[in-house]
């Protein structure tokens, strides 16, 4: 009788929902580290190609040029680290809900997406531009979390964060290309070029402890990156001579959604 009295008060707390658990589960607070990866999808952002060409002979004349539209929606992957500090649990009297604050720090990288734009020009004689950009993107930022702790679980536990942070897109291998001249790159002669801006996100998720100091995670989160703007070559011959191109992309969105560890020490 007293082995099986064990064996069922070992499976209690294996589910994680009594307080027998919880005199021997730590406390949390201290350093920790973590890695994690997924997929998600960018959404669709505005572009705008601007620049001109010179007209050969007595007319010299610059002819401007507009191109406005929009980007496609792009599947990602994502990888990242992330180190932070977990404070105190905050409780609420005799409740046995509380709250867990911790400070992260998180690198992400996305890897590369190649959005097109299908952009009309201004004058409209000349058609529609249509550009492609292979890019990837790598941020740094600094996140907020709350973890919430539940009459539930003391093991399983929701959590929000915020953060906000730097941005750095690059691209390589632009295309810029127009259905009247055929086999040409427009931005031919410097088709590389990179930008840094302003990002935040939010998530939420779910974590696990599986282990003393060992916890899963799962998540979503939006990261929002501020408009860039990017500068590529000129033209070359045997193309009329140009201006250097300048494209400009709206605010980027992404979508995640990640799983990964926290080790905490």
């Amino acid at each position: 009788m007293k082995n099986r009295s064990s064996a069922l008060f070992a499976l209690i707390c294996s589910l994680g929902s009594s307080p027998c658990v919880a005199a021997d589960t730590p406390s949390g607070q201290g350093f920790y580290v973590g890695l994690f990866g997924g997929a998600g999808t960018a959404s669709s952002m505005s572009a705008r190609q601007e620049g001109g060409f010179y007209l050969p002979g007595p007319l010299n004349t610059r002819v401007g040029v507009d191109a406005q539209g929009k980007t496609g929606g792009e599947p990602v992957g994502v990888l990242g680290l992330q180190a932070g500090y977990e404070g105190q649990r905050q409780t609420f009297g005799p409740s046995e809900w509380a709250l867990k604050p911790a400070a992260e720090l998180e690198g992400l990288y996305i890897g590369q997406q190649s959005p097109v734009g299908d952009m009309p020009i201004t004058p409209s004689v000349l058609g529609t531009q249509y550009v492609t950009l292979p890019m990837t993107v790598g941020v740094v930022l600094a996140n907020a979390v709350l973890t919430v702790h539940t009459p539930w679980s003391s093991r399983i536990f929701p959590y929000l964060g915020v953060g906000a942070g730097v941005a750095r897109l690059s691209i390589q291998g632009a295309n810029s290309t127009n259905p009247s001249e055929p086999g040409i790159n427009h931005f031919d002669s410097r088709p590389d070029a990179s930008a840094t801006a302003f990002a935040m996100q939010f998530k939420a998720g779910l974590k696990g402890e599986v282990a003393r100091n060992l916890l899963l995670f799962a998540e979503y989160r939006h990261l929002s990156i501020n408009p860039t703007q990017y500068t590529f070559g000129e033209t070359l011959p045997p193309h009329l001579p140009t201006d250097p191109w300048t494209v400009s992309l709206g605010r980027q969105s992404y979508n995640l959604f990640v799983a990964g560890l926290q080790i905490r020490f």
